[in-house]
């Protein structure tokens, strides 16, 4: 196994049911308690609703794009497949 050779196996591990969607019923077992969307709402507190300066490096505001991209997939993927749905096709 060399390269990229190793991530066909991280798709092949996940589980899917019948209609071929990977389950995500633990982020909703996770994010679903008190505690979970406490958590949640501190990442979107601290990551999604604060901004960098205008003097800001490049290298931060790529590094806080990237926690950007994190937080709010986590968040679809805590919402559930009924959300999902909608939000990946707005």
């Amino acid at each position: 196994m060399s390269g990229w050779d190793w991530f066909e196996g991280v798709a092949a591990a996940d589980e899917t049911d019948e209609a071929g969607e990977v389950d995500r019923v633990h982020w909703q077992q996770c994010f679903g308690t008190h505690a979970g969307q406490k958590v949640l709402a501190e990442l979107e507190r601290s990551i999604l609703r604060t901004a960098l300066g205008p003097q800001s490096p490049d290298r931060a505001i790529w590094m806080r794009e990237g926690q950007r991209a994190l937080v709010l997939q986590m968040v679809r993927l805590a919402r559930g497949s009924v959300e999902r749905g909608a939000a990946d096709k707005g």
